[in-house]
């Protein structure tokens, strides 16, 4: 409106916003309008597909990173990888870095692989189909970094959701079948059986989860268990390391 003020908007582009601003009034989510959403340094594809990245995110790319720093070539598996984002972002930063990304969704990884494509980093992440770390395999190696952002919404939680999360954003990105405290202890458990000597492991919680997820670590044998929190003072990520003593 500033600078090109004095333009006429063609009819057509008129018509276009007039439509979007009417979907984003039946509180559809402004990202499926655009299609885009920003996260770390890169522009993501987003699609209803897929969980829209959102900005408290950013915490478990930034704790993962930090804790790999000093490792060369370091194996990271990204656990329910959704768009993408955060395998991809890993593997922006670390160049040297093997990357896989897991999903259950077929059409989550089909959104995940355009975005590795748009990125040009798709000779640089395999993606896998399948739950959690099952597709994991010993012959490729021990893992230095498991990083997950899983479902942590209770079914309960989910009914009062926001219109915009509730209708629009993927039920299964959002709500484990099994229930949260399973589903984190089976995530913890594989993933510290996985994990090289020392190898963290790093995952997302929402709001009021750090007992219980800090637990849940300690009983799959992980140590030195931190927790961190985002910008408004909640407690967001979890990390945990695989000792040399641990089973």
């Amino acid at each position: 409106m500033i600078t090109r003020g004095s333009e006429a908007v063609p009819g057509p582009a008129v018509a276009l916003f007039e439509a979007a601003v009417e979907q984003r009034a039946r509180r559809r989510p402004l990202q499926h309008l655009t299609g885009h959403q920003a996260f770390w340094k890169h522009d993501f594809i987003v699609t209803p597909d897929v969980l829209i990245p959102r900005p408290e995110t950013e915490l478990l790319v930034e704790t993962a990173l930090e804790l790999v720093r000093d490792r060369p070539a370091p194996l990271v598996v990204d656990v329910g990888t959704g768009s993408g984002c955060i395998a991809l972002s890993l593997a922006a930063e670390r160049p040297d870095a093997r990357v896989h990304a897991v999903d259950l969704s077929p059409a989550a990884l089909l959104v995940a692989r355009g975005n590795a494509a748009r990125l040009h980093l798709d000779s640089r992440v395999t993606f896998h189909e399948g739950d959690l770390l099952e597709p994991m395999r010993p012959d490729m190696g021990a893992i230095d970094l498991v990083v997950s952002n899983p479902p942590y919404v209770s079914a309960e939680e989910w009914a009062t959701l926001e219109p915009e999360v509730r209708d629009h954003d993927p039920r299964l990105a959002l709500v484990p079948a099994e229930g949260v405290a399973s589903l984190y202890a089976r995530l913890l458990e594989r993933a510290a059986g996985l994990l090289r000597p020392d190898g963290v492991v790093v995952v997302e919680i929402g709001a009021g989860m750090e007992r219980q997820v800090t637990e849940a670590m300690r009983q799959a044998g992980l140590s030195d268990v931190s927790v961190r929190a985002d910008l408004q003072g909640i407690a967001r990520v979890v990390a945990g390391r695989r000792t040399p003593t641990t089973r």
